[in-house]
Order: structure tokens, then C-alpha cells, then sequence
């Protein structure tokens, strides 16, 4: 196998493995598993693998590929973005419009419990655009001031989701839950350190505490680990925001951020987060069959917007 950095030769951006001969699966396979420990390491060093230039034929093969690699699927009860299921355990990425950018995040961070590692596989490449945007956590906590840091520290984050029975606004809770139940429903949040509240009209509230950092079990390092610039309401267009709460009312919108402690977050500080995570965007352009593997706390994610057609799959690991 080949090795080459992936954006550069620094030590904590993604490597790049290509076949130095054999591209078949069983030959990655057979790489894979003689060389777990390894690999295990590289990621941890790196953030982030890709796999490229093997022949892996499609969701299948992507699928074992990530269980060849010790991946345990972690469920999406709870989860916020809507996916569609390909086979088991695998699912679409993010369905988003073509034209919107999703903005650089760890995967689940809005809830207690995430998945450790997160595996994408390239079964379209987009006409252009499209990149699968990466950066290091580290680098974004380190370049964050003190102010937003101790802010964070000292009031944790509290993400609120508002669900619309009579409006078709962002995903249900009966898809985000996968039950019809609202007893169902609270119990499965009140599992995951949620509280629900139910509204007039059926809206259903659920708030989540969560820190904004965390420390990652192997290497010790603390990151930047939160959703608030993404679930924030400004980062949503203003023209669209205002349309938005004329509906549903200011504070109702799907999602809404703020302090742990019900304050409001400050807006120069959300500026400058969202100015700090897009300097450290790291973006390459997807091949078919490309596999990356990265590590959920070490490696932050994003989707650029992209032109044609894109189906980028995603299978989420526990492990």
C-alpha cells in the first residue's frame, strides 16, 4: 500500500492509502485486518483516513469494509438529520439541498452519547463542489479566544428542538424517534439526558444540556465538540429567519441554542466562532469508491454545496 498526506505533511491532517498493486477488496480486506493495530494509530495521529483507488462495487462492500475495520453500528434514534437507509447499518448522508453548505460540526454532539468514528463512502461523486469539508478539533479549540472558551466552560451549551405537528417543519419527531408513541418518545429522550416538554398544537420541546468540549479517551486531547453556531438561529438567512418566526414565534424555531443556563449566547461570539471554523475548513474533491474513515472527536465535518448528482453513503460507528 501507498501512504501520502491527504492536505499536507502536517502530523494531525488525514493521510491518504492507495493499492501499490493489487486494488481489489479482498486485498484491502486482507490489509486491514493484518494491519488493525496500525491503523488504529494512524488514526489517532491523523484524524482521519482515506481509502482510495480500490475497487469496492458499492454499499455492501462499504459496509464490510467498515466491520473489517472493528465498526459497530450506533444507532440514529434521536438524530437530527434526515437519512435515508440503503441497507443495514448504511445510510445516506445528510439530505440537505444541493445549494446549502453544512457547516463544520461533530457528528451527534448535540447529545450526551455520539458515535466514535464516522465512515463515508463516495458512490457519486457531485458534478462539482460537494467536498466532504474536514478540520482538526484541536486546531479549533486553540484558535478560539479565551473569552468564548470560558464562556463555553462555565455554562455549558443547551440545544432545544421544537417539533411541529401542524406545520411541515424540519424532521418529525416521529421519524427522529422512529415511534408513534409519545410515551415512547419520552422515555427514549429522557435516556439520552433530554427533557420534553409538549406545547399547545402538539409541539413537541426537547432540551438537551450538553459541554462544549470534550477530551478524547485515548490521546487526552480536549476539542472543540458542539453544534451552537450550526443550531443557533442567525445561522439561519435573516429574510428567512424573520419569514420563520412569523410563523411559529421567536424561540420556536426546529432549532434553537443557547446557554446552559437559559441565557442568550452573544452574537460577536457566534461570529467568531463561525469565522475561526471557516479558516480551518480542509476541503478535497471526492473520487468514486473513495472510503474515509475519520474519528468523531478528533475530526470535525462538514458538506460543501455541489452541482449534479451526489450520493455520498454513511454508516456511523459505536466503536
Amino acid at each position: 500500500m501507498k501512504m501520502d498526506s491527504l492536505f499536507s505533511t502536517s502530523d494531525h491532517y488525514p493521510i491518504v492509502i492507495r493499492p501499490g498493486g493489487d486494488a481489489s477488496i479482498s486485498a484491502l480486506h486482507e490489509y486491514l485486518v493484518s494491519q488493525e493495530a496500525d491503523i488504529r494509530a494512524l488514526l489517532l495521529k491523523h484524524g482521519g483516513i482515506l481509502f482510495r483507488g480500490f475497487n469496492f462495487g458499492g454499499a455492501e462492500n462499504f459496509r464490510l469494509t467498515a466491520e473489517k475495520l472493528g465498526a459497530k453500528p450506533f444507532s440514529y434514534v434521536g438524530g437530527d438529520s434526515p437519512r435515508n437507509r440503503v441497507i443495514a447499518d448504511v445510510f445516506t448522508s445528510t439530505e440537505y439541498p444541493a445549494t446549502e453548505v453544512i457547516t463544520l460540526h461533530n457528528e451527534m454532539s448535540y447529545l450526551p452519547e455520539w458515535p466514535s468514528r464516522l465512515f463515508f463512502f463516495s458512490l457519486i461523486p457531485a458534478l462539482s463542489g460537494g467536498q466532504t469539508s474536514l478540520a482538526n478539533s484541536g486546531d479549533v479549540m486553540n484558535a478560539m479566544s479565551p473569552e468564548i472558551i470560558g464562556k463555553f466552560r462555565e455554562k455549558r451549551i443547551n440545544y432545544v428542538r421544537n417539533f411541529h405537528s401542524n406545520i411541515p417543519f424540519g424532521k418529525s419527531w416521529q421519524a427522529t424517534y422512529q415511534t408513534e408513541d409519545r410515551g415512547r418518545v419520552e422515555e427514549i429522550a429522557n435516556g439520552q439526558g433530554s427533557t420534553c416538554s409538549w406545547m399547545p398544537n402538539g409541539v413537541l420541546r426537547v432540551t438537551t444540556k450538553c459541554d462544549a468540549f470534550k477530551v478524547h479517551p485515548a490521546t487526552e486531547d480536549e476539542v472543540w465538540f458542539n453544534q451552537a453556531e450550526q443550531w443557533h438561529s442567525t445561522s439561519i438567512n435573516p429574510m428567512l429567519r424573520g419569514m420563520f418566526e412569523q410563523m411559529v414565534g421567536k424561540g420556536n424555531l426546529p432549532h434553537e441554542c443557547e446557554y446552559g443556563d437559559g441565557d442568550s449566547m452573544e452574537e460577536e461570539h457566534l461570529v467568531e466562532i463561525r469565522r475561526v471554523l471557516n479558516s480551518h475548513k480542509l476541503l478535497f474533491d471526492w473520487q468514486k469508491d473513495d472510503f474515509l474513515m475519520i474519528d468523531n472527536i478528533l475530526m470535525m465535518h462538514g458538506r460543501e454545496s455541489f452541482k449534479g448528482e451526489r450520493k455520498t453513503l454513511a454508516y456511523l460507528s459505536a466503536t
